[in-house]
């Protein structure tokens, strides 16, 4: 009895640690960044790249964004918005997305030339690797419906080049009758659609890719000046007339002719005539984020925490300054100058200042860097110096309330602020050093484009390089800071549990306002310098408490399975065999009497 409770506690365990040993598939990924499996979007790493874009039937347009740049966080929900709605196109061209905030996927936007977020790259069916094969470029634009547009004019001119030639025609012609709109006819078509637009119209070339997995069904643009208007009955346009097998015509144009009615308009009549629609395999969204959110720690709003300070520096150094195919010139001073300051006024501890220091001879060994150069420098570096960044680092007061908010970019700030404030107490005029330095960076490595140009306006206009002395260097980046901050005040972007205030808050500083709201500027450089100059070193693992299971050592888990697995084995072995054992004991016994 003792024997199958043993064996049934071990099948039980073996079972446990198979289930909790599963390595995830590294081709898939369900979610990266602002962007999910739900959305109808390609989740795109450095794992599944090739394997996902290279040699496929179908066209891609991919997104390079950056997960922590405002104008892709703004523009992310356009972009779901373009997949939701052509998620009938997949079998033609397919939505695709890559985080390059992400470290490994670093290389790829390197490869890719990404030097501005986001950025569309159309990539053509049958797209093959190499390194002249970097798409060619679409405009982010600022709606879903005229990056729609801009998608299908570039598909009308991939056709005449001769490409996505398996997909619906998009061309557009003049005919006198319907037999000749419809000659030469397949044989598997029954019903024909045709639709009368003006050249520049995209709704035919819409509703040809809503309708291209119909089975006997097609679609074909025609002018509206052509005769076979006046012969069908169309009177204005947009217009719809349905052909069916014995070449007769049905007008179906409605009322208010836009895509979604004259798509209405094309199912009502095939259903009339008992044609099965297919089947759209849509996903529903996953609702499950707003059941599981959880509201960040309360922390203390404007303190400044040490895993910030180090997470911010540790991204700019793998991510935003390697992602550069080539690093020269004014881009290359800027690196040197931001090194410098850090080396200069950053709160360091334990290894990471003689890392930097390190990083920075190094790097002034030549004046030009490949992007992927100065990663394996930074890397290399790391195992040299090696503890450089604490483990399982995160932010803490940057943390935002989902991951698209905050996060780099408060962190950014903070640095900066920090910096200059630690520079103001040394002798000269480092503080403006560091103003400087602020400005290449940003220039030159931050990854939000816009963002980026908003601050390079916003300094020109505030006069950074006028900047001498140090207390005016810290309340320029203090003014600068709440003006960015009134520009995006309930903007996309904005995170609704922490919302851009002129700070500080009067509850944080009462004496930082006068009686009739405005700044009392001693009190408020007072306060910068005590906010700014004192570091809090809690461990990031007090702000939230890791998974038990994410974070289990895999190593660890293997060794637990085959524990488990030869426990199973000996006690299966020792179930089937224990009676051999006894028989012989019981044999040799007689044997000796």
């Amino acid at each position: 009895m003792n024997c199958w409770i043993f064996i049934v506690l071990s099948v039980y365990f073996f079972a446990i640690l198979v289930n909790t040993a599963v390595i995830p598939d590294n081709d898939d990924i369900d979610k990266q960044g602002l962007y999910s499996k739900s959305d109808h979007i390609v989740i795109l790493t450095d794992k599944n790249f090739d394997k996902k874009i290279y040699g496929q039937r179908n066209a891609f347009l991919v997104q390079f964004y950056n997960s922590y740049c405002g104008h892709c966080r703004a523009f992310a929900p356009k972009f779901k918005s373009l997949a939701s709605e052509i998620e009938p196109w997949k079998n033609i061209i397919k939505l695709a997305v890559l985080d390059c905030s992400v470290e490994e996927n670093n290389e790829i936007c390197r490869q890719f030339e990404v030097m501005a977020y986001p950025t569309l790259r159309y990539l053509h069916e049958n797209y093959v690797k190499s390194n002249a094969n970097i798409g060619e470029k679409l405009q982010a634009t600022d709606s879903a419906e005229k990056l729609k547009t801009q998608l299908i004019h570039k598909i009308q001119n991939e056709q005449s080049m001769g490409r996505l030639m398996f997909a619906p025609s998009l061309k557009i012609a003049a005919y006198k009758d319907i037999i000749s709109a419809v000659n030469p006819l397949p044989k598997n078509v029954l019903y024909t659609f045709l639709i009368f637009e003006n050249d520049n119209s995209t709704i035919g070339s819409e509703l040809a890719f809503d309708i291209n997995d119909y089975e006997h069904v097609m679609l074909k643009r025609v002018h509206d000046v052509s005769e076979l208007s006046n012969v069908a009955g169309v009177t204005h346009f947009p217009g719809l007339v349905a052909v069916g097998p014995n070449l007769e015509s049905t007008l179906l144009t409605p009322k208010i002719p836009t895509k979604q009615n004259l798509l209405k308009a094309i199912n009502s009549f095939l259903k009339s005539k008992n044609y099965e629609l297919p089947l759209r395999n849509i996903e529903s969204e996953d609702n499950s984020k707003n059941l599981n959110h959880v509201k960040p720690q309360s922390l203390y709003s404007d303190a400044v925490y040490y895993s910030d300070l180090e997470k911010t520096l540790k991204t700019s150094l793998h991510t935003e300054i390697t992602r550069h195919k080539t690093l020269s010139d004014e881009s290359y001073l800027a690196l040197l100058e931001y090194l410098d300051v850090l080396i200069l006024a950053f709160p360091f501890r334990g290894n990471l200042k003689e890392y930097v220091i390190d990083l920075r001879k190094n790097l002034g060994n030549k004046n030009q860097w490949s992007g992927s150069e100065i990663y394996d420098l930074v890397k290399r570096l790391e195992t040299k110096h090696s503890p450089v960044f604490s483990s399982n680092i995160d932010y803490i007061r940057c943390k935002g309330s989902e991951p698209k908010y905050r996060g780099y970019t408060c962190g950014l700030w903070t640095l900066f602020h920090t910096l200059t404030v630690n520079a103001a107490q040394l002798p000269g005029s480092e503080g403006a050093r560091v103003l400087k330095a602020m400005h290449g960076y940003v220039k030159y490595f931050f990854g939000c484009t816009d963002c980026s140009q908003h601050f390079q306006d916003m300094a020109a206009r505030n006069r950074i390089f006028d900047v001498k002395e140090n207390d005016k260097a810290i309340l320029w980046l203090w003014i600068s800071h709440n003006e960015v901050n009134l520009r995006l005040a309930g903007d996309v972007t904005e995170d609704p549990e922490h919302p851009k205030i002129q700070f500080p808050s009067a509850t944080q500083c009462p004496e930082c306002r006068l009686a009739r709201g405005a700044w009392n500027l001693p009190a408020v450089y007072e306060y910068l310098q005590k906010i700014y100059g004192t570091i809090i070193t809690q461990d990031t693992k007090a702000a939230a408490a890791p998974s038990p299971i994410s974070n289990l050592d895999i190593g660890l888990i293997s060794l637990l399975y085959i524990f488990s697995f030869i426990i199973l084995v000996l006690a299966i072995k020792y179930f089937f065999t224990r009676h051999l054992f006894r028989k012989r004991r019981y044999k040799h016994a007689w044997g000796k009497v």
